[in-house]
């Protein structure tokens, strides 16, 4: 029982299976309508696909074994990378129309492509498309690969398209009217010269600031701007339609290979740009392999060596590396907060979801749409125009740190030409200001410089220690600087000695005047530590220019006058001069050892 019951199911499966075969083979093809109501029809419903894998199949062949073509399989419009030659059979039938039709094949990166065109039985029309031939001998003088096709109303035709291309089989057809035609050529090309108006403006916005600013990371965005930019104008044909006419081995291999040059210029901006040689080591090697591995790729294509698919492989697999690797470092900055980090996560996710985009179209998983096509380019020109950012960030930053050494800078230098203690300028700073103050005054005054020592400041220091001598010193600046103008200068030269430089004074009379409330202004006692301090000062002074010329001179002259004071009696005024340096010039270092220890 259990054989008789097998032997039935497997008649009736034997029986179904003729029934859909015969189905299959009686079963109308689908058929095109043209009506010029419709200026635009996509064929792609209507295409049947046969392949062909000796390549060596004819026009009369194909004809005569219909049941050889299927319906194609997967993505509308994409048959995805295919070593074989394919068939497309297309039926056409003319309703309401003035016969004017264009046959359009929109993806320019197409190599070998043979349109037949039957009509009661015979061949009206044979044209050769494809980027293999030369632009000046192409049907119509379009971006992409396009015929007209002579129509008439009320006929059916036969259309077979045989198509063979190293590069992916992206087939995005469509018949349109010339009017539609021409009117979509004009926006494509409207789109390109916009994105390659603005590559170029940032381009050479890149070269200006590289040569100005002698930084890489300009170099390196150009690089990447003409290896991208080369790449879209090969791909979206107009690099054929106005650079050059026919097709060469080198220049069917441009696109992928451009953009090699691009992947290897864009693993070193990513590296200096996050710093990964100080910041992360691990990731700097991994981006030096992305960009060897790129350069190294670039230079076998353009040798000869890899041809275009090795080419195109090879730039898939180097821009995921260089994406996996960027991606994460990008992330783990803006965690951070940092904004580079933050704009270059923007930049890479808007070139990554553009790049999934490109390979899911050019392995078959994508329909061919307007979308498809261009997102990879739109992603990286959202990327480009981040990198502006991010390059104007790190302008930013280098002035940041040109102004941070700067500052610390000035800041030694300050520290230099100031005194630990009390703040004031040092000898060295004194050498300075005393000869710019030379320097900038005026004919019609004088400039007085004061050299000041403290009468009674060993017996406080010796009594009260050291840090209430310091204490004192402090105060003993502080009170100085109340009693002259603003401009004039008050530095210590060491132990109790301190210099006031005043300029602008009308003469010597004034000087000594001046000289005399700094006398006065220490009448006062100091409060050090809760006690009352007493110190006197005797002040010697010189004038620029009757009693010199330079600041070692006046100096000189000041303290001749100093300890002429001392040797008076202490606490007074007196204005150095030839006359005065001369006496004593011959006692000068006993008197100093002997008044300084007073």
């Amino acid at each position: 029982m259990f054989t008789t019951v097998s032997r039935r199911l497997s008649a009736w499966v034997v029986a179904l299976a003729l029934l859909l075969s015969l189905s299959t083979a009686f079963a109308t093809p689908p058929e095109l309508v043209l009506d010029d109501a419709r200026p635009q029809t996509l064929a792609w419903p209507a295409v049947m696909v046969r392949g062909d894998a000796a390549h060596s199949l004819t026009p009369d062949e194909v004809r005569r074994d219909p049941q050889g073509f299927a319906a194609p399989v997967g993505p509308e419009g994409n048959l995805g990378p295919r070593q074989d030659t394919v068939w497309l059979r297309l039926l056409l039938r003319v309703a309401n129309s003035d016969g004017r039709w264009v046959f359009d094949l929109d993806y320019p990166s197409i190599h070998e492509a043979e349109l037949y065109l039957f009509g009661d039985g015979e061949l009206i029309l044979q044209r050769r498309l494809g980027a293999a031939q030369p632009f000046a001998q192409r049907p119509l003088p379009s971006r992409s690969h396009a015929a007209l096709l002579p129509l008439s109303a009320g006929k059916r035709y036969e259309l077979y398209l045989r198509v063979r291309t190293p590069s992916a089989m992206v087939l995005p057809l469509a018949l349109l009217k010339p009017e539609q035609h021409q009117l979509r050529e004009y926006r494509v090309q409207l789109v390109q010269g916009l994105i390659t108006g603005i590559a170029a403006t940032l381009l050479v916005y890149s070269l200006i600031h590289w040569w100005s600013l002698r930084n890489r990371l300009f170099g390196l965005y150009a690089v990447m701007i003409c290896g991208s930019s080369v790449f879209f104008l090969a791909y979206f044909g107009i690099a054929q339609q106005y650079f050059w006419n026919e097709q060469t081995s080198l220049t069917l291999r441009l696109a992928p290979t451009a953009l090699l040059l691009a992947l290897a210029a864009g693993g070193q901006f990513v590296a200096h740009a996050l710093n990964t040689r100080c910041n992360n080591p691990r990731l700097h090697r991994g981006l030096a392999l992305v960009s060897a591995g790129s350069v190294a790729a670039f230079l076998a294509s353009l040798l000869g060596l890899f041809d275009y698919r090795a080419t195109q492989i090879s730039a898939t697999i180097l821009g995921l590396l260089l994406m996996l690797q960027a991606v994460p470092a990008a992330w783990s900055r803006a965690r951070r907060r940092d904004p580079i980090g933050v704009y270059m996560l923007l930049g890479w996710t808007s070139y990554l979801l553009g790049s999934i985009a490109m390979a899911g179209l050019l392995r078959g998983l994508l329909p061919a749409s307007v979308w498809s096509q261009h997102s990879f380019q739109w992603g990286w020109l959202a990327e480009m125009l981040v990198w502006v950012r991010v390059l104007g960030l790190n302008i930013e930053s280098v002035r940041r740190a040109a102004e941070q050494s700067e500052l610390e800078k000035k800041s030694l230098e300050s520290l230099a030409r100031t005194d630990a203690l009390t703040g004031l300028p040092n000898r060295r700073g004194l050498n300075a200001a005393l000869a710019n103050a030379l320097l900038t005054g005026r004919p019609d005054t004088v400039l007085a410089v004061y050299l000041l020592d403290l009468d009674g400041f060993k017996a406080i220091n010796d009594n009260l220690g050291h840090d209430a001598g310091d204490e004192l010193l402090v105060q003993v600046g502080q009170r100085l600087r109340q009693q002259l103008r603003r401009g004039d200068i008050v530095a210590r030269l060491g132990g109790d000695e301190f210099v006031i430089v005043a300029g602008s004074l009308p003469g010597e009379a004034e000087a000594m005047m001046l000289g005399r409330e700094l006398l006065e202004a220490f009448q006062q006692s100091f409060t050090v530590f809760g006690q009352d301090c007493r110190v006197g000062l005797t002040v010697g002074f010189a004038l620029a220019p009757q009693d010199g010329h330079d600041a070692a001179g006046l100096l000189k002259c000041a303290d001749a006058a100093m300890y002429a004071g001392k040797q008076a009696g202490r606490h007074a005024v007196r204005r150095g001069g030839p006359a005065l340096q001369a006496p004593l010039s011959a006692g000068a270092n006993q008197a100093d050892a002997v008044l300084r220890s007073a």
